[in-house]
């Protein structure tokens, strides 16, 4: 019986291909294969060994999709006789036929395909067993026709047949594989210029040209002609120059007078009595000694050269005034209004006294233990903070809470947040803007003593206050 199946499984493999090899490419393999029938015992198949064999198959396309092959493999095996690890080593021979599901496409570099079928596998050409192989296989193009072919395979057995893997290499050719037909050349204008080279695809045109035309004749292609209708030279572009002076009519604001290409032909467009070729605005009016360029603000700097064209001011600041008189123009001043250096911005710089005050609300500023409440004795400092910030109206304040590292990370962090919040509501309270101050906590994380003594800690708990600009 085994027998009859098997010699039926070889004879559908031999009529398919006959059946539908009449104009289909084909193909043939040859490989060299190694298979392993131990893998599937447990806790053996990593030990296991290898057995080689050889392998040649036949290959028949039905397109780019799907394949039928006949692979024929002849070499020895480690058949298993039991779960114990017995095997004996003995001659095989195997016939299958596959249906392969393919991604090809003719000159590829490189195509997969999967498949799937039935064979039959010999022992020592007695014993004879049915089996379905599974399994991927990779071709990779070394020349025309040529390809390197590679295929894992897993074999399932049926009945007293154990299940397989097998490895395999080799070399495939294919036969009738179709070959790329030139494309035929495209002419869309039927100028005689292909398409490919064409710049001027769909009007007809001159070879010399590339393919586009020349309607004036000029010998400057239509599509590079800004006239294309009227002769002209390369030195206007393909545009007639009627008097001469090397700028084309259509570009010439006075075509029938020469002058020249600075002044687009014309001697003095503005008519403030300066040839426009001296003229540093030739299309607006303006006095010889700033070389007929316009001052809308009278203030002797031209309005082209002027970051303040409508607002009077000096030569040193560029033409844009200084309020306060500092030296500072007052688009770049942060304080516009209050004199001040260059070097800070055109902003008062804080007395030393001043910040002798801010140096002492960083020591003086104190809250009851463990609280964000300010003790009674911080108020006066505080005011004295309102007071500085009056007196520098373009500052703003920074409010900055420190702790020291007694307790947990987190508790410090918001208490050190709560008690420079308090700072700034109190100061709120005493009239300051709250757009000119934000305050924030950093806990314990900005040390600026030794928290292992009781002085660091008492400098580490503190509020810090500084004055800043934008």
């Amino acid at each position: 019986m085994k027998r009859t199946i098997l010699l039926f499984a070889c004879a559908v493999c031999l009529a398919l291909p006959a059946a539908y090899s009449q104009k289909a490419p084909s193909g043939l393999a040859a490989r060299l294969t190694s298979t392993n029938f131990q893998f599937p015992l447990s806790n053996k198949w990593l030990g296991a060994e290898f057995q080689s064999g050889a392998e040649i198959e036949y290959i028949h396309s039905f397109g780019n999709v799907l394949s039928l092959g006949v692979p024929l493999r002849l070499g020895r095996a480690d058949f298993p006789l039991n779960d114990q690890g017995a095997f004996r080593n003995t001659s095989m021979l195997s016939l299958d036929a596959t249906l392969q599901l393919k991604y090809f496409r003719p000159r590829s570099f490189i195509y997969p395909y999967l498949y799937a079928g039935i064979g039959g596998v010999s022992q020592d050409m007695d014993d004879y067993y049915l089996s379905a192989p599974l399994g991927l296989g990779l071709n990779f193009r070394l020349a025309n026709n040529t390809y390197l072919s590679t295929k894992a395979e897993y074999r399932l057995g049926f009945k007293d047949l154990r299940d397989d893997i097998m490895l395999g290499a080799g070399i495939m050719l294919k036969f009738g594989e179709a070959e790329e037909k030139p494309a035929p050349i495209s002419d869309r204008d039927g100028d005689g210029v292909p398409d490919a080279i064409d710049r001027c695809p769909d009007v007809p045109g001159l070879a010399i040209h590339y393919g586009c035309p020349d309607t004036d004749g000029d010998g400057i292609p239509d599509q590079q002609d800004d006239c294309p209708t009227e002769p002209g030279t390369a030195a206007t572009r393909g545009c007639p120059d009627r008097d001469g002076d090397g700028i084309a009519d259509k570009d010439d604001d006075c075509p029938d007078e020469a002058g020249p290409i600075a002044t687009r032909g014309c001697p003095d467009r503005d008519g403030d009595g300066i040839a426009d070729k001296n003229d540093d605005c030739p299309d607006q009016a303006g006095p010889a000694a700033l070389k007929g360029c316009p001052d809308r603000d009278g203030d002797g700097i031209v309005d082209k050269d002027d970051d303040c064209p409508d607002q009077a001011g000096p030569v040193a600041l560029r033409g844009c005034p200084d309020r306060d008189g500092d030296g500072v123009a007052d688009r770049l001043d942060k304080c516009p209004d209050t004199p001040g250096p260059a070097s800070n911005n055109g902003c008062p710089v804080i007395a030393q006294e001043d910040k002798a005050v801010l140096d002492l609300a960083v020591k003086n500023v104190q809250f009851e233990t463990g609280k964000a409440s300010l003790l009674s004795a911080s108020f006066p400092v505080l005011d004295q903070v309102a007071d500085l910030m009056r007196k520098y109206p373009d500052y703003k304040l920074r409010i900055s809470g420190h702790t020291d590292s007694i307790g947990e990370a987190p508790a410090n962090q918001k208490l050190s947040e709560s008690r420079a919040k308090t700072c700034y509501d109190y100061l709120v309270a005493k009239g300051i803007a709250p757009s000119r101050m934000l305050h924030e906590g950093f806990g314990e994380s900005k040390p600026i003593a030794d928290n292992r003594y009781k002085d660091g800690r008492d400098k580490n708990r503190r509020v810090e206050f500084e004055l800043y600009l934008d």
